[in-house]
């Protein structure tokens, strides 16, 4: 009897011990800090970088729907018209800077972290939904992967984890109700399942591989909606909206055929361009592997999370992983920022594994806080400690994006805000930079430069754009990252630029020589004396 009062009378206290919910929301957001606040501060850190050309693409066709001018007419690229709005929404809040997109970029990445916390609370707990936005924090900022850039994949990430947390809301928590009610929207089923395939479908207009998602969503929600065909046609419902309006509003702005053409025929002519052959998986192996060598702790994490996932959310996790991989490899180039669409499927895979190992879940946790530890201790010295300039050469070496600045510098002192200036290369940043419009819609030289059906009639195009738009100046840029030229490449337009050099039509008035370690700039009439010392050169003229 003395024993039993005696465990009577410790029973209050055990009671006492327990955390609150407002304790457990205090804690919750303390560590939704700690986890964030490491890529947060190398984002901070290297606001400045200079941008590169997808991003001055991006840049470039934002500034032009600010003022007025729709994707397409100035910009001719394969992509869909989403990343040029979200562009457009950055520089019409924070400005049209370099700076200014890094701090959408910072605002974007977060975002959708806090989301990953909330999507992981809800499929494996508070554990898994911090882990989750910590791990995606830490895997976007790795250099590999570009991730300290505004790519499309930044925002077809937000979008489909926004969609996703929509899609996966009638799913039973894995939380008390008590602790799970701030995770869970309201609202009714029907609107829930619009707004998720809107969002599908706004991730798809910023990158056409996200696609895969929505095909995983559809799937997804046939399996285990109870009212299948009202729920599959609210989710299509959605996205058909979405593309609707956009078709819409490109018809009305004029410009409807060339996206066709550019989004549809010439896109089909890239994406089959590298065939699939025995060097496609030492090729994704050779980008992929530096992206896993910078956080290989929250890879092996995920990989144990594959195990540890429960039954009934394995169908979403795995679904999501395999969606993200092939998001990520169509055309099979391989390029660093494709991978960014799997790193939300990882993050929770590793937040599955700390919430889900039974026995081992502080041993689980312990390891993924350590991952996260680690993986700034290493990334430290690469991402706190060199100059922004040295992060970039390192990065994209003889890429010309550090003397963009300085060119487009140049050219918006010697022009009037109406003058137009041409650029032969794939700089659009310098268009943006300078704040100039292009004499021609061709701002990247790689499809002219393509064996494909359409290059010869692009040329040719590009030709009569510049000669038409009398541009004030013009770009020459002698880098070979720049054309990646092939061994079948029409000529048709740097014959036409070398006859135009012979026969004095521009006058060269600068020149950028650009060596390993440093740049040196030559302007006026210094620059028609000077020798460049390098093969990597930048030639500004004035068109006479």
């Amino acid at each position: 009897m003395a024993k039993a009062k005696k465990r009577r009378a410790a029973a209050p206290a055990t009671t006492l011990r327990t955390v609150s919910p407002q304790a457990s929301k205090i804690s919750m957001l303390v560590a939704l800090v700690a986890v964030l606040a490491f890529p947060t501060l190398v984002r901070l850190r290297l606001l400045d970088l200079p941008l590169e050309r997808d991003e001055g693409e991006y840049a470039y066709a934002g500034q032009l729907m600010l003022h007025g001018v729709p994707p397409y007419e100035l910009v001719y690229n394969m992509k869909f018209p989403g990343t040029y709005a979200a562009y457009a929404l950055i520089e019409g809040i924070f400005g049209q800077t370099a700076t200014a997109i890094r701090i959408g970029l910072l605002l974007v990445t977060t975002l959708t972290s806090i989301l990953l916390y909330f999507l992981g609370k809800r499929m494996f707990g508070t554990r898994g939904g911090v882990i989750a936005a910590g791990a995606y924090a830490l895997l976007a900022i790795a250099p590999s992967s570009f991730g300290l850039y505004a790519h499309a994949t930044h925002f077809v990430a937000l979008f489909v984890v926004a969609a996703m947390l929509l899609v996966t809301a009638s799913e039973p928590p894995s939380l008390p109700a008590s602790e799970d009610r701030a995770g869970r929207p309201g609202g009714s089923e029907a609107r829930r399942l619009v707004a998720a395939g809107a969002l599908l479908a706004l991730a798809v207009l910023m990158k056409q591989p996200a696609f895969v998602f929505v095909i995983f969503a559809l799937i997804y929600v046939a399996l285990r909606s109870k009212s299948r065909v009202r729920d599959l046609a609210m989710v299509c419902a959605g996205g058909i909206a979405v593309a609707v309006l956009t078709v819409i509003a490109l018809a009305a702005a004029g410009v409807l055929p060339r996206f066709l053409f550019w989004t549809i025929q010439y896109a089909r002519e890239y994406a089959t361009s590298v065939p699939f052959d025995k060097t496609v998986f030492t090729r994704l192996a050779t980008n992929l592997g530096p992206i896993i060598k910078f956080a290989p702790l929250l890879w092996l994490l995920a990989i144990v999370g594959l195990w540890f996932v429960p039954r009934e959310r394995r169908f979403f996790a795995i679904g999501f992983l395999v969606a993200g991989f092939l998001a990520a490899v169509p055309g099979f180039y391989f390029r660093g920022h494709y991978f960014i669409v799997m790193f939300p499927a990882l993050a929770l895979l590793a937040g599955a594994a700390v919430q889900e190992s039974g026995k081992q879940a502080n041993a689980r946790l312990g390891f993924a806080i350590g991952a996260i530890v680690i993986t700034s201790m290493i990334g430290w010295p690469r991402l706190m400690n060199t100059t922004q300039e040295e992060f970039t050469r390192d990065l994209y070496f003889s890429n010309p994006f550090i003397e963009s600045i300085e060119v487009a510098n140049y050219l918006r002192e010697h022009t009037q805000p109406n003058d137009r200036i041409a650029v032969l290369g794939s700089e659009p940043q310098i268009y943006f930079l300078a704040k100039r419009k292009s004499a021609t819609g061709y701002i990247y030289a790689y499809p002219l430069m393509e064996e494909q059906p359409f290059a010869a009639q692009m040329q040719a195009e590009m030709v009569k754009q510049i000669e038409s738009a009398k541009p004030k100046y013009l770009v020459y840029v002698g880098v070979p990252e720049s054309w990646m030229r092939w061994p079948k490449s029409d000529m048709t337009l740097l014959t036409w630029f070398n006859s135009g050099t012979q026969a004095g039509r521009w006058q060269l008035e600068g020149v950028a020589d650009m060596s390993e370690t440093q740049t040196h700039y030559v302007w006026g009439d210094a620059a028609r004396e000077y020798r460049p010392l390098s093969e990597d050169v930048i030639l500004v003229y004035r068109v006479r």
